[in-house]
């Protein structure tokens, strides 16, 4: 009897494995997207503060701190190589691997560089390094995203 539950609990798992492994991807690129949204959500943010003077340029330390703490993540959050299904990552991130380690790294150095100008509270050092992390998320994204006709949320 424990033999056969043995085997039936084996069964069971080497059935649901692809499931479970479907499950894990989808998980593992909504962690990426969370990671990667975070990054834009507080670009936006920042971008808003500025663009209509807003009344929360106090804030924008806090933005580009999180900022930075989110693009410190990048790498380990596109480890594992998924460019199929709900993503817009392109497989060249796992064929040039040292490429996107080197703009990930470009952007969270551009990051780091933000959170400093808006902590000493100079609008040009924090304009200026606003416009150098946008021009480091635009350089990776040129390779390593897919362009907007190709996005999986056109396909839905």
């Amino acid at each position: 009897m424990i033999r056969k539950l043995t085997r039936i609990a084996i069964a069971s798992a080497l059935l649901c494995a692809p499931i479970y492994a479907s499950a894990q991807d989808e998980a593992v690129i909504s962690y990426r997207q969370k990671v990667m949204g975070s990054i834009g959500a507080n670009m936006g943010a920042i971008g808003d503060i500025l663009k209509f003077s807003l009344p929360y340029t106090a804030n924008i330390a806090r933005h580009a701190g999180q900022i930075n703490t989110a693009a410190s993540l990048i790498t380990s959050a596109f480890e594992q190589n998924l460019a199929e299904g709900m993503t817009d990552a392109k497989s060249e991130i796992w064929n040039n691997w040292d490429e996107f380690e080197k703009f990930a790294q470009d952007l969270e150095s551009a990051a780091g560089d933000l959170a400093r100008a808006a902590e000493s509270d100079d609008e040009i050092e924090t304009m200026t390094a606003v416009e150098s992390l946008g021009e480091a998320c635009k350089q990776c994204h040129e390779d390593f995203r897919k362009p907007e006709e190709e996005s999986y949320k056109k396909k839905m």
